[in-house]
């Protein structure tokens, strides 16, 4: 009988930023409580879509049931940050001061001070009157009509999380599968059953993060789209140099003659006088592609890799960086494999189904067409038990180390001064 049980453990704090987590590490298991899983196979959300726990349930399901796997879903910090996944909406200072600056230069006065907005409520008022001050305007003659303002908004994660991109999300797939290879309710193989990541977008880029920070705990990783370099836009303070160019995404959804782009709360700045500065070496060792990294990860067990990407996925995924990943990859003795779309040929409707980023692809297709092989591969070439359970990344001034202790990765930085 297929079973699915809820878990939520201790994961890690904010090693960077030096802030305790508030939150438990939620997530949830799926598995055939009359068979031995072969594997514990994650499926990582990304961004959007597939972080609906409904869609990620029934998915579950079906590849827990036909695959004969353990199927792992996990709600990593700052998973929340959207509003379909019960983030909100506010507006930070420099929201404020954008807003302030941009009335005042198409010449709208508000009708009170921005300092004083601070709740949803107050916002959504201000941005109503800036609304329809823009449709009297244009009825007046005042501003064009096809005129429109360009405001930013903030939004504040679910569990009141925030932004740390990539570092503790990854920790958190990896501690998860730590706990159950010691914890689960089924035969774990004296905790040896392979660990397989698979993700689109941003959930493949956490698949391939997670096995850069633990390769000998990972077998394989199955992606569509992920991207080999950390995106600014995502970080979060995107608005402190350009709030339109590097925003996380933008809508005229909720008015009509405003143009909202949003971000997600964080405490990383691009202010280098600051602690929180997100420095050359906070973003080195958050890139898949930094070929020093790939030399250190490749002194350990080498993980499979399946990777579907568009090549004309040019603002997300750039191609020319998960082509020479791969061409890394291949060059230095990994199991790696990128199938780069290139054409209209290839779309067939089924599969593949646009040249954008993600292709259309959904993972489930993905899934049946190469965890299959991947569970035969890793099956017939067992991967051995590492002795070594710890590995460092020199990044600029920092030396990040994560290890394997007590069933938890852990990480510590040390200043090592600059090169």
């Amino acid at each position: 009988m297929l079973v699915n049980q809820t878990y939520e453990i201790d994961s890690c704090d904010d090693v960077e930023l030096s802030i305790k987590r508030e939150s438990k590490l939620e997530f949830k298991l799926w598995f055939d409580d009359e068979k031995s899983p072969k594997a514990l196979v994650f499926i990582v959300p990304g961004l959007g879509g597939d972080s609906d726990e409904n869609y990620r349930g029934h998915l579950a399901e079906i590849v827990a049931k036909d695959f004969n796997v353990a199927v792992v879903s996990v709600n990593y910090h700052c998973i929340g940050n959207r509003p379909q996944t019960s983030s909100t909406f506010y507006l930070d200072e420099i929201d404020k001061l954008i807003l302030d600056v941009t009335c005042q230069t198409a010449d709208i006065k508000l009708p009170y001070d921005v300092k004083q907005i601070q709740n949803y409520d107050q916002m959504n008022e201000v941005f109503k009157f800036i609304n329809q001050a823009l449709i009297e305007g244009k009825k007046e003659g005042r501003f064009r009509l096809d005129y429109f303002l360009n405001l930013h908004v903030s939004l504040q994660p679910a569990k009141n999380e925030y932004q740390n991109f990539g570092i503790m999300q990854a920790q958190d797939l990896l501690n998860t599968a730590l706990y159950l290879k010691k914890n689960a309710p089924f035969d774990t193989m004296g905790g040896g059953i392979p660990v397989i990541m698979i993700g689109s977008s941003h959930g493949g880029y956490l698949a391939h993060l997670a096995t850069k920070i633990a390769p000998w705990l990972v077998e394989g990783v199955i992606d569509n789209s992920s991207y080999a370099k950390f995106l600014w836009r995502l970080v979060g303070f995107g608005k402190e140099i350009d709030f339109m160019q590097y925003a996380e995404f933008s809508t005229f959804d909720f008015f009509q003659h405003i143009k909202v782009y949003c971000s997600t709360k964080t405490f990383w700045t691009n202010n280098s006088k600051s602690p929180h500065y997100f420095s050359p070496a906070r973003r080195r060792i958050r890139n898949i592609l930094d070929l020093e990294h790939l030399k250190i990860q490749s002194s350990f067990s080498k993980p499979c890799y399946i990777s579907y990407h568009s090549m004309y996925d040019k603002q997300i995924s750039p191609p020319n960086e998960k082509i020479e990943l791969y061409d890394f990859f291949k060059n230095n003795d990994f199991d790696a494999k990128l199938y780069m779309i290139k054409d209209e040929n290839q779309v067939d409707g089924k599969f593949i189904k646009s040249l954008e980023h993600g292709m259309g692809m959904s993972i489930k297709t993905l899934i049946k067409k190469e965890l299959p092989p991947m569970l035969e591969k890793i099956k017939n070439n067992p991967k051995k038990i590492a002795r070594k359970k710890t590995i460092e990344y020199p990044c600029e001034d920092l030396l990040y180390k994560f290890s394997q202790r007590n069933d938890r990765i852990h990480l510590e930085i040390k200043n090592i001064g600059t090169k």
